[in-house]
C-alpha cells in the first residue's frame, strides 16, 4: 500500500486508540500527534493516503484539527479521509474538515464515526463501565470496515446535515472558545506536584509553578489534564468535584507526554 499518514487529536486516548488500531489493520502507517510540536508537519507535501481522526467537540471539529487541516498541503492525487470519535454524533465535524480542505484544494474522500464512550466531564458523568466495553467492542469491528474501505480508497462522502440541523449545530460550535476556558481549571488540597497535566497537554498550555500547575490560556479544551490527573485534584468549578473521570484503558500516560 502506497506511504499512508494518520494525524491524530486526542485527549483521553480515544483518537489515538483508534488511530493505532487503524494503523495495524492498514499492516502499518505513520502515526502523529496533532499537537502544538507538530503543527509545522501539515506543510509537508502528502501523497499516498492521509488520515485524521479527531474527537468531536460541541458537534464540531477541535480547533487545533481546524488549524491543522487549515495548512495541510497535500497533492490534488492524495487520498485524504477523516475518522471522528463521539459520544453523541458528529455533528458537523464532516462538513466543517470538507470545507476547510477544500479552500485547500484537497478533497475529503471519505468521512467514517466511531461511537467511543464520551468524556465531557464538564458536561456529564462518565457512561458505566459496561457501555465503555460495549463501545470498545463495536470500535474494534467497525475498524475493519474503515480500513477496508481506506484501502481500495472508497469515496464516502459524510451524510448532509439538513440546514435546520447545521444552524442548530452552528450555533452550538460556536460556544466552543476554548483558549479562555482554562480560567475554570483549579487544582485541590490533593494535587501531588506530580507535573503529569504539563507533560501531556496537546497545546503546551500547562506549566507547573509553586508546585502547582498554572494554565496560559491557549487551552484546547481536551481536558486531558482533568482526565489523566492521577490524584484526581483538577476540578472545572465545582462541576467535576462528583463526577468521574475517564481515559482510554489501552492508553498510557507516557503515550501522550509531549516530548
Amino acid at each position: 500500500m502506497e506511504q499512508t499518514s494518520i494525524y491524530y487529536f486526542t485527549g483521553t486516548g480515544n483518537s489515538l486508540k483508534v488511530a493505532r488500531d487503524l494503523a495495524d489493520q492498514l499492516g502499518g502507517a505513520e502515526l502523529v500527534q496533532i499537537s502544538k510540536k507538530n503543527l509545522h508537519r501539515a506543510g509537508t507535501v502528502h501523497a499516498g493516503v492521509v488520515g485524521i481522526v479527531f474527537p468531536v467537540y460541541y458537534a464540531g471539529l477541535p480547533h487545533m484539527v481546524r488549524q491543522f487541516a487549515e495548512n495541510l498541503a497535500a497533492s490534488d492525487t492524495t487520498y485524504v479521509f477523516a475518522v471522528a470519535t463521539y459520544g453523541g454524533m458528529p455533528g458537523i465535524s464532516f462538513d466543517l474538515l470538507s470545507e476547510v480542505l477544500a479552500l485547500r484544494g484537497i478533497p475529503l474522500a471519505a468521512a467514517f464515526g466511531i461511537p467511543m464512550p464520551g468524556n465531557n466531564q464538564v458536561l456529564y458523568a462518565p457512561v458505566s463501565v459496561g457501555e465503555q466495553e460495549k463501545r470498545f467492542r463495536d470500535e474494534e469491528n467497525l475498524i475493519v470496515e474503515v480500513a477496508r474501505s481506506v484501502k481500495s480508497k472508497k469515496k464516502i462522502l459524510p451524510k448532509p446535515v439538513n440546514r435546520i440541523s447545521r444552524l442548530f449545530f452552528g450555533i452550538f460550535y460556536g460556544r466552543l472558545k476554548p483558549h479562555d476556558r482554562d480560567r475554570h481549571f483549579h487544582t485541590d488540597e490533593n494535587c501531588t506536584s506530580c507535573g503529569i497535566c504539563a507533560g501531556i497537554c496537546p497545546a503546551g498550555n500547562i506549566t507547573i509553578q509553586g508546585g502547582r500547575p498554572v494554565w496560559h490560556h491557549q487551552c484546547e479544551y481536551c481536558l486531558a489534564c482533568l482526565q489523566w490527573c492521577p490524584a484526581t485534584a483538577i476540578q472545572y468549578e465545582r462541576k467535576t468535584v462528583s463526577r468521574g473521570r475517564y481515559h482510554h484503558p489501552d492508553i498510557t500516560v507516557q503515550d501522550l507526554v509531549q516530548e
